[in-house]
């Protein structure tokens, strides 16, 4: 019964480390750069759309960053 808890233990602390590990910014770095890809695969109206969609994901993504300092900035 030990050894199931050890396990059980283990899993539940590699699945909390990895939960940690994300940010709001990988989703929008991934996300965008999968809706870019998407995009310019279809071509037509729909594929500019995610083109269009998946260019500012990634880049809000990328300067996530900078939005954070200049919103501290103005909050004090």
């Amino acid at each position: 019964m030990s050894i199931i808890k050890k396990i059980g233990n283990f899993i539940k602390s590699l699945l909390s480390k990895t939960w940690n590990a994300f940010d709001i910014r990988d989703i929008f770095v991934f996300g965008g750069l999968v809706m870019l890809g998407y995009g310019l695969k279809l071509v037509w109206s729909l594929g500019v759309a995610l083109t269009v969609c998946g260019t500012i994901m990634f880049i809000l993504g990328l300067l996530w960053p900078v939005f954070l300092s200049l919103t501290a900035k103005r909050a004090k």
